[in-house]
Parts: structure tokens; sequence; C-alpha cells
């Protein structure tokens, strides 16, 4: 029986036939992929190559693209206090380091529609839909704050772009998510909507001045038809 089990004659166990046929599909594929990899390799390296940098591209014009606007190289600081941080010499700006036109206003209204309404709500008061559905849970964390207190009435525009920049309370940073020029855009709207809810009639432009004159005449008529009637 000893003999028998290491005669090289007898008959193969069926694990070794599974064994050996395993072993041929195995070596079979390995062939196949090393024929398409050395067939990649070959094709790579007969294709036709840009050598240098500003060498014309059929795709881009050329074969290294020219930086977008907005961006920033690794490591590099941000030069200009006033326009990323909101500061000159370390305190808080009250100019602006963007020229301020209808344009521009009518950009951070947009930004603010996206970015800031679900916390500040689209008036300013701190009560869009994240407010009203209870955030922040956590008591050591403070509501979104309304642009109309006191405080914030009187802050300069550079408060606004500090806290864009390094987030305030509960809110995150948005320096990675909103440009530095649309951060003074928002920052200009939000202004706006301050003096809007707190504007004097008499402060307004003459031909406003006559048209809030008729609104009040229309409400007043308005009124006196519901009561007679």
């Amino acid at each position: 029986m000893h003999n028998m089990l290491h005669n090289p004659l007898s008959p193969h166990t069926h694990s070794d036939v599974d064994s050996t046929g395993r072993g041929k599909w195995l070596g079979l594929l390995g062939l196949v992929i090393a024929l398409v990899v050395l067939a990649g390799c070959g094709n790579m390296r007969e294709q036709p190559k840009i050598h240098k940098p500003f060498d014309p591209s059929p795709t881009f014009g050329q074969s290294a693209r020219v930086p977008l606007p907005q961006a920033v190289a690794v490591s590099s600081d941000k030069l200009d206090e006033h326009l990323y941080y909101g500061t000159i010499n370390g305190e808080l700006a009250t100019t602006y380091p963007i020229e301020v036109t209808e344009a521009t206003l009518l950009r951070g209204q947009k930004l603010f529609n996206s970015f800031c309404t679900p916390c500040h709500g689209y008036a300013g008061y701190g009560d869009g839909i994240v407010a009203w559905e209870g955030f922040p849970s956590q008591p050591n964390l403070l509501a979104p704050a309304s642009y109309h207190s006191e405080e914030l009435r009187a802050a300069p525009a550079g408060r606004f772009i500090q806290a864009m920049v390094n987030g305030k309370n509960a809110m995150y940073s948005f320096a990675g998510r909103i440009e530095a020029e649309d951060r003074w855009a928002i920052a200009a709207y939000i202004q706006t909507l301050q003096f809007s809810q707190n504007a004097e009639a008499a402060n307004l432009p003459p031909a406003m001045q006559d048209e809030l004159a008729g609104l009040g005449g229309e409400a007043k008529e308005a009124t006196r038809v519901n009561v007679s009637q």
C-alpha cells in the first residue's frame, strides 16, 4: 500500500487533475494580461507627444493649461488683506475694495439667496428654514443672527467678511465656497437689506417718495371701500 501511494505510474486523484487544470488556466490568463500590457506600452511609446509646456495642443490650445483666475498656488499667502480678510491693518474695514454697483448688489442678492437664506432668511432676520426646524439644537450654540439687531446694523462691512472667511458660532467658513469678490457682493447686499428695513421715507429719492405716497393713498382708499361695505 505504501509503495502504491508513491508509485509515479499510479492514477492521478481528482484533486490532482483540478489543480493541474487550474494552473494551466492561470498561466494562460497571465500570458494574456502580459500581452495586453505590452501592447499598451507600445502604443503609448509611439503615440504623439507634446514635449514643451507651451507647445500647441488641439485640446487646450497649448500643452500647459493657463491657470484659472481664482486659482491659488499651494502655500501662497493672500496678500490683499482688505479684499480677502475684510481688514485693514488688522482692523475691520468700513470701505469696499470693489466698486459697488447695481450689478454688484444683484450678484450679492443671488448669492445671499443661495448660501445665506437657509439660516438667516430672505429678509435677514435669522428666521430661515433651518432656524424654523430648530437648529441649532445644542444649548451652547447660538441661533442664526438677525442682521437688523442694533449691533449688526452698526457693524462695518468687514465684520460680515470675517464671518464668511472664518465662520461664526455654528456657521462654518465659506472661504472655500465663495470667492473673495463675491463675499463683498454679499456684504453689500446685507447692508442694503439693513437699510431697506430701517429706511426713512425722507431719505429716499423724490421719485420713490412720490411712489410711496401713491401707494399710501391706494391703501387708504382700499380701507375706506372695505369699511363702507
